[in-house]
């Protein structure tokens, strides 16, 4: 009799989730972190040491969540890991890579654009090139161009994922650099020098990236 009401017990305390009251109250934490990123993103310039340090404490503070296990639902899991895209150590984009797997498999509905958009930053910030073509940085000439891109990647795995035809994203860049009249080809994005390879974010950061699960 003892053993059977003594297990459930042992059961919740390894589970922090399992306590409903507390995983709303986690939850809630991981959303105001979220809100308040997301209400300075549109005043967010590469000079804006206030908001940056923010956003380094808003990170922190969803990494410790998660160490804790309080990472209970997938939107939780979905906010923490965009929040987590801010870093540039790998391991942490790693995890907000995973955080993103485990709320897209916990049905949450843009689970499946941030795995692939988190895939290509850790990837890219090891110093490697992406797989779906989300990522961009500025060039020499202060133009955005396209991170190069794996060749083997399909329009039918950037579709599973939420993502656009490669040739969207290839017409994206080329406008908005001025050169509207260019076909939307590889060919001509690499030849106006818009197709640029990419950077590891750190020294430390150059490293192998793991194939998408």
């Amino acid at each position: 009799m003892w053993i059977l009401t003594f297990v459930p017990v042992v059961a919740a305390a390894e589970d922090p989730c399992a306590d409903p009251a507390a995983a709303a109250t986690w939850a809630a934490e991981v959303a105001a972190l979220y809100d308040a990123g997301e209400a300075e993103r549109a005043d967010r310039t590469s000079t804006a040491t206030s908001v940056l340090e923010r956003d380094e404490e808003r990170l922190s503070a969803a990494r410790k969540l998660d160490a804790k296990g309080r990472l209970c639902t997938p939107l939780a899991k979905w906010q923490a890991a965009w929040l987590m895209v801010q870093a540039d150590d790998v391991d942490v984009l790693e995890r907000a890579y995973r955080l993103a797997q485990e709320s897209m498999k916990g049905g949450e509905k843009r689970g499946p654009w941030l795995t692939a958009y988190t895939f290509d930053t850790w990837r890219v910030a090891g110093g490697y090139r992406q797989t779906y073509g989300s990522q961009t940085r500025l060039d020499d000439n202060n133009r955005w161009c396209l991170i190069e891109v794996e060749p083997d990647a399909t329009d039918e795995e950037r579709k599973k994922f939420g993502m656009p035809p490669i040739t969207e994203t290839y017409r994206k860049i080329l406008d908005n650099a001025g050169f509207t009249a260019e076909a939307a080809t590889l060919e001509r994005l690499d030849r106006v020098g818009l197709y640029c390879k990419p950077l590891a974010a750190t020294k430390k950061a150059q490293r192998t990236v793991r194939a998408p699960d």
